[in-house]
């Protein structure tokens, strides 16, 4: 996967960089193979972006954030939309006081399990429910299988 195809929120391990100009560059402000970084957030049309190496804050064109060839940490909540069939816990969700109202009222809130079906309707303890692609991609949330792993390693 490609840095400029992460979501906000999710922290990435670099695997690779494809050499170009800007590369050097790159290398400066410390994105080497093996280095964490956070997708902070994105400018209203979604270039640039900004990310969080070590501790500084960067900006990065999606162009230039395609050379950078990453993988999604296991620990770290994507939206619903990026996942497949199966069961999930609620991390956060995004948006302001009525998103999170109208997905409270069908049982999804911070902390709750869900089973997202095959045809991409959600199953909370309050039923199953056609969510909708838009509100799916506000619900962050990590696999089970991912959770039961973390906990085992601590």
């Amino acid at each position: 996967m490609r840095l400029a195809e992460v979501p906000e929120g999710a922290e990435v391990e670099v695997l690779s960089v494809e050499e170009s100009e800007i590369t050097p560059r790159l290398r400066a402000v410390g994105v080497l193979p093996g280095v964490r970084i956070e997708v902070l957030k994105s400018a209203p049309m979604g270039d640039p972006k900004m990310y969080r190496i070590f501790n500084k804050v960067i900006s990065l064109r999606n162009s230039e954030a395609n050379l950078i060839e990453v993988q999604v940490s296991e620990d770290s909540p994507l939206p619903l939309t990026f996942f497949g069939p199966g069961d999930y816990k609620v991390e956060y969700i995004e948006g302001g006081k009525i998103a999170r109202m109208n997905l409270a009222s069908i049982g999804i809130v911070e902390g709750a399990v869900i089973r997202l079906l095959g045809d991409r309707r959600v199953q909370t303890d309050k039923g199953i429910y056609d969510v909708g692609f838009g509100k799916l991609s506000k619900v962050h949330v990590l696999p089970m299988k991912a959770l039961f792993k973390a906990d085992n390693a601590k």
